[in-house]
């Protein structure tokens, strides 16, 4: 199993709870979650062992409902909503709940790269907006470790 299937098979279950099928690589023009692959396999750091620090880099598109009625609540419902995948996310890695990123590799961390979703596109003829969330995954590959046990 590649590290695309396993991310992928990490984030679907939250995915299919709040909005169905998660997409990969790809976003339509209608309400639904994709996520998007940034970078995989990325070294932030090297070690004299030769263990690695490396990162998977990847955005989630979230597309919701737009409203240019600034009487509802509509829009910020939409926001409110992708801040609290947003916050899903921080609490798996608060807690620990990590990918199996494979036998040599140890998850780190789970970081969501900003603050607050951002609104992206927005497409009023369509009624439709993205909101963009950056994350990425720290985890240690040590499959070049030469003091591994083995």
């Amino acid at each position: 199993m590649s590290k695309h299937d396993t991310v992928k098979a990490y984030f679907e279950p939250k995915v299919q709870e709040l909005a169905g099928r998660l997409l990969f690589n790809y976003s339509p023009d209608e309400e639904s979650i994709g996520m998007i692959t940034d970078y995989s396999d990325k070294v932030v750091k090297s070690f004299v062992t030769g263990r690695k620090r490396k990162a998977y880099g990847l955005s989630f598109i979230i597309v919701r409902p737009y409203s240019t009625d600034p009487g509802d609540d509509l829009n910020l419902e939409a926001m409110n909503f992708a801040q609290a995948f947003m916050d899903w996310i921080d609490q798996q890695n608060q807690t620990k709940s990590f990918p199996d990123m494979g036998r040599d590799c140890t998850v780190e961390q789970i970081e969501v790269l900003q603050n607050m979703p951002n609104l992206a596109a927005v497409n009023a003829e369509e009624g439709i907006a993205r909101y963009m969330i950056q994350c990425r995954i720290l985890y240690t590959d040590d499959s070049e470790n030469q003091f591994r046990r083995k």
